[in-house]
């Protein structure tokens, strides 16, 4: 019997060819091999069983034999007697002890309690029965062939568990890599579903965003748009034009402003109230660039003939030929101030109501709506790509995981069936 089961578990070496059988097939196959070791092991241990009970009963009767009177026997020397008196109940009760147990029908639990019997069992012969093989030496010959026989049979029944513990896990292992493999093949289909519809989106998207950029440039096409541009054309000029007006009238007032302050200085100097305040406005109105505003001009002419008296009594000498360019006369002076403050804000007043205009254009509202409707589709496109990125780094990650199952299924089915059966469907490539 033992040699069967050690034959069942020891990997086959063989040169004939390897049978294929499938995933579908291998949960039967597996189902089979494990009743069929349990099965195998099982036998032993019944074999074993008959055996060690025996040796069991035996023990038990011998032990009836111990200190038992022999009228042969020679008187004992009191301290033998003593010794004797001591230690055989206590070993006797020891070995009941150890004998007086309710076997497991269950092969591990019985395994487990046959090795903890003897050892129990040798406990007591190497305590309190180490000095009785000297009075009883043919009942301890017996005693101890007897744990002889049921250690040799518990010797069997370590291989018989060590090997089918060894191929039980094997048979685990193989369904659980076949369940890993399931797993990954089922999340895999689920993944391509996934990239199937985001494959379907991503075509739509770009068949939006192609019809999308056909009607714009259609429409840049169009009498309305044309009409549309020129107007955008137009306003870049006058927006050129209002700008080196500007800086023309910034100049000219960076030019005034020392002017302004020593003039500010004097009037103050002079306790001169109302002076003082038009000036301090008027220097304020120029620092914040407020040459729009009405209330500005009117500062220009109400400080002119202030300024100019102050020129004209040289309290306020003119350092550089910008500023005696400007400061010529009080009339000079306002032209060309008040002249530059309205013409630049002339050119800036037709810009307004151009980009205004151009802003309510029909022209304008089509091309934005496309521009943002093209947009949004591409930010859409770039998010679905994204996420497919995502997908195929998933996608990877469980073909590597299917892999290393489906290698783990092989190897050990090799070791199940000494190499007899391999199983088909494994990889990507089989079928």
């Amino acid at each position: 019997m033992f040699k069967r089961i050690t034959e069942l578990f020891r990997s086959k070496n063989t040169e004939s060819k390897a049978n294929a059988t499938t995933l579908a097939d291998l949960p039967a196959w597996l189902d089979a091999e494990e009743q069929t070791c349990i099965s195998l092991r099982s036998e032993q241990f019944n074999d074993s069983r008959e055996i060690i009970e025996k040796a069991r009963q035996d023990i038990l009767e011998l032990l009836t034999e111990f200190g038992a009177e022999d009228s042969a026997m020679e008187p004992m020397h009191p301290k033998v007697e003593q010794v004797n008196r001591h230690n055989l109940p206590q070993f006797k009760h020891k070995v009941e002890d150890a004998l007086d147990l309710e076997f497991s029908d269950e092969d591990e639990a019985y395994y487990q309690q046959v090795a903890e019997m003897i050892n129990s069992c040798f406990k007591a012969y190497k305590g309190p029965g180490r000095y009785l093989h000297h009075l009883y030496g043919d009942e301890v010959k017996i005693f101890r062939q007897l744990m002889d026989q049921i250690g040799k049979e518990l010797n069997l029944l370590t291989e018989a568990i060590k090997n089918s513990r060894t191929r039980l896990a094997r048979i685990d292992a193989v369904r659980e890599g076949m369940r890993l493999v399931k797993d990954a093949e089922d999340e895999l289909a689920e993944v391509a579903a996934i990239r199937r519809e985001m494959d379907e989106k991503r075509s739509e998207l770009v068949r939006r965003k192609e019809q999308l950029s056909h009607d714009r440039d259609l429409h840049a096409t169009s009498p309305e748009y044309n009409e549309y541009t020129a107007s955008q054309a137009a306003l870049e000029e006058k927006k050129q034009r209002c700008l080196e007006l500007f800086e023309a009238l910034d100049a000219l007032v960076r030019t005034a402003l020392p002017i302004w302050r020593r003039a500010l200085r004097i009037v103050q100097d002079e306790r001169k109230k109302d002076e003082e305040k038009l000036l301090d406005r008027l220097i304020q109105e120029a620092v914040l660039q407020h040459y729009a505003d009405p209330e500005f001009t009117r500062l220009i002419r109400s400080t002119a003939g202030e300024i100019f008296r102050s020129i004209e009594s040289e309290a306020i000498p003119l350092k550089n030929s910008f500023e005696k360019s400007l400061y010529v006369n009080a009339d000079s002076y306002m032209d060309q101030m008040i002249g530059a403050v309205e013409s630049w804000h002339g050119v800036e007043e037709k810009c307004q109501h151009e980009r205004e205009a151009i802003a309510t254009h029909p022209a304008a509202g089509t091309h934005y709506s496309f521009e943002t409707a093209i947009l949004d589709l591409e930010r859409e496109i770039k998010h679905g790509d994204d996420e497919a990125g995502k997908l195929e780094g998933r996608v990877h990650h469980l073909k590597r995981e299917k892999e290393k199952a489906a290698t783990i299924v092989s190897d050990e089915m090799k070791e199940l069936s000494g190499g007899e059966i391999i199983v088909a469907g494994l990889s990507d490539g089989e079928t």
